[in-house]
């Protein structure tokens, strides 16, 4: 089930160029990325200084594709 969810994160919400990229390339530029996650209100809120880190305009893309998929908008 982990492997077919990371296929699928890869194709659908990180790109093309992410389709050959194994899980520790994705860890290391994804998810080991310095935040601060704060929960409030029945909200999750990440806060990422925005220009702090090379990848920054690439997770709002990815936000933005998972956002369409969710709500079907293709």
């Amino acid at each position: 089930m982990a492997y077919n969810l990371n296929s699928a994160m890869k194709r659908l919400a990180l790109g093309e160029s992410w389709i050959p990229k194994r899980l520790k390339a994705i860890r290391f530029q994804l998810i080991c990325v310095a935040c601060m996650v704060l929960s409030h209100a029945r909200d999750l809120i990440i806060r990422l200084a925005a220009g702090c880190h090379p990848s920054f305009d690439w997770l709002l893309e990815a936000r933005r594709r998972m956002l369409c998929l969710v709500s079907g908008a293709g």
